[in-house]
């Protein structure tokens, strides 16, 4: 790769993000990071652009926000700067993306290597795509946690620094998503034990999760669907955005990662249909496309989606317009919704699309439409995945209780 400027690599990074249409005040915090990055390789010396120093910049930033030096937004920002600039660095051109949920960003040098050889592992395994979506995401974190905070080699890990990135990522992960977290970051240490990059068994450290716990589903009644349709303010871009991505989560029960990935080509108008394939299972999905769906996705696309050739329904409302990120996304626009609408606002009280996903399958248990078919719908790899929902159809576990009438118990059997 060939020795740049780091004033050269700056000019040619604002060219290659100027077609992202960003604003005037993000051009102008994003120069300003790339200033203070400037200072800091006058300070020590280099007027070439080098990688480990300009991430030793990131990582000295993060302690400055650590001790109270630097607002959090500050060091976001540098840690954005830099991580663009890399990438131009490395590929020519820039891939605008979320960064909120990735507390690190991209890797480099051998970590890269690692990681891309770990993917493609689990990826020859057979490992189904949302599977794969995890592990990439959970071993990119733990690989740049050392990179980044602890400034240590695989092979020098030891089991205290898997212990305390645990706490540190947990942040950016629900409780209930915790199982899964453990599980793939105990898959992917594993992975570094067989390979023998490690001296120790660094998945010791990783706490077992415990069995599966069967759990009453989360469901919202027809009223608080209700209040959540009536509080969405259709006359703006954002609500028309929000009332649709909702109203199909409630009438055809898609997962999030499938309402944010829905293509305008997925959107069979003639036939009546919506069809995909599923991030999560790979499977083809074919559903009606109800007229109040239709009807809402139609008044989004003609009269508040963004201009983009972009090929995905729901973008952002603000420049680059692009696809919404998965869950993070549709998450803070369940979240939203719920709390104008006063709904499940309790501690832990869960507010993702799933909630909507599941208040359909128990709609369609209480007016007994057979399990197969609502598998079907739902879009379930394995059929027995509904026999979760059963826990919903409260009328019919009460039928299914035993009465005690006529149970003749002797005292003492009951000691």
């Amino acid at each position: 790769m060939q020795k740049l400027l780091l004033a050269e690599l700056i000019n040619q990074t604002k060219d290659t993000i100027r077609p992202l249409n960003h604003s005037k005040s993000t051009l102008y915090q994003y120069t300003l990071a790339w200033n203070e990055l400037s200072v800091y390789f006058r300070e020590n010396g280099q007027v070439l652009f080098a990688e480990p120093l300009a991430l030793q910049f990131v990582s000295l930033s993060k302690d400055a926000l650590d001790n109270g030096r630097i607002k959090r937004w500050r060091y976001k920002l540098r840690r954005l700067a830099v991580h663009i600039l890399i990438e131009v660095n490395q590929k020519g051109n820039y891939t605008w993306c979320y960064h909120e949920k990735d507390p690190n960003g991209l890797l480099s040098g051998d970590m890269a290597k690692l990681h891309q050889n770990y993917i493609t592992e689990i990826t020859m395994l057979g490992k189904g795509g949302g599977t794969i979506s995890l592990y990439q995401t959970v071993s990119r974190q733990f690989l740049k946690y050392a990179e980044l905070e602890q400034h240590k080699a695989i092979a020098e890990l030891r089991l205290e620094d898997v212990s305390q990135f645990i706490p540190y990522i947990s942040k950016y992960y629900q409780s209930t998503s915790m199982r899964a977290f453990l599980s793939a970051l105990r898959c992917f240490l594993r992975y570094l034990e067989e390979k023998c990059l490690t001296p120790k068994r660094l998945s010791l450290a990783v706490p077992s999760s415990g069995a599966r716990k069967t759990s009453v589903i989360p469901t919202i009644t027809v009223q608080e669907e209700q209040d959540i349709l009536s509080v969405t303010d259709r006359s703006t871009i954002i609500g028309k955005r929000n009332y649709a991505m909702v109203l199909l989560a409630l009438r055809t029960g898609l997962r999030s990662i499938d309402i944010a990935n829905l293509k305008l080509l997925d959107i069979k108008w003639k036939a009546g249909t919506i069809e995909i394939v599923q991030v999560k299972t790979g499977q083809p999905l074919i559903l009606p496309l109800l007229d109040e769906v239709g009807n809402a996705m139609a008044d989004y696309i003609l009269n508040g989606r963004p201009y983009s050739n972009e090929p995905y329904i729901f973008l952002r409302t603000q420049a680059p317009f692009q696809k919404l990120s998965s869950h993070s996304a549709c998450y803070g626009v369940s979240c939203k919704i719920m709390h104008d609408a006063g709904i499940r606002q309790g501690v832990n009280e869960r507010k993702g699309f799933h909630c909507l996903r599941h208040s359909l399958a128990a709609r369609m248990l209480a007016q007994e439409v057979p399990l197969p078919v609502i598998s079907s719908i739902l879009g379930h790899g394995n059929p027995e995945s509904t026999m979760t929902y059963l826990s919903t159809d409260l009328e019919h576990l009460r039928v299914c209780a035993l009465p005690l009438d006529g149970i003749e118990v002797a005292q003492e059997e009951l000691q």
